[in-house]
């Protein structure tokens, strides 16, 4: 069985939270993994137990992008560009695959309908069996 340790405050989860910010290193936000570690819980507990600091810790990483050139030469709003136009020319392929993959229903509709009506047409026939031996 495991023991329970309880939980720490909001203000000791802060405190890691400054402690990272102060520690880091890189430009990069700590992340919510580093601080579940930090206060001495699963990401999974502390993602349940606290999340308004894990929303606010997403809302942070996603407003501070760094604009420094990347390993390519490249700074990250090129980088995004690059990834809107893969996204856009993903999309569009994706809008083609909808119109043919609707067209196919389309035409798969009218040939189940045109069958029905041939299987209704043809029911109205009688069969003559031959005769079994018995």
């Amino acid at each position: 069985m495991t023991r329970h340790t309880g939980l720490p405050t909001i203000e000791d989860v802060r405190a890691a939270l400054a402690a990272l910010h102060d520690a880091a290193e890189t430009t990069r936000a700590p992340t919510v993994l580093a601080l579940a570690q930090r206060v001495g819980l699963a990401n999974t507990t502390f993602r349940r137990n606290f999340p308004a600091i894990v929303a606010q810790m997403k809302d942070s990483s996603v407003t501070h992008h760094d604009h420094r050139p990347a390993d390519g030469g490249s700074t990250a709003v090129e980088g995004l560009a690059q990834q809107n136009a893969r996204l856009r020319h993903h999309n569009r392929e994706l809008s083609e695959h909808l119109t043919l993959a609707t067209a196919e229903i389309q035409r798969l509709s009218l040939e189940a309908h045109r069958l029905r009506g041939e299987l209704a047409a043809r029911r109205n026939l009688s069969t003559i069996h031959p005769s079994r031996p018995r």
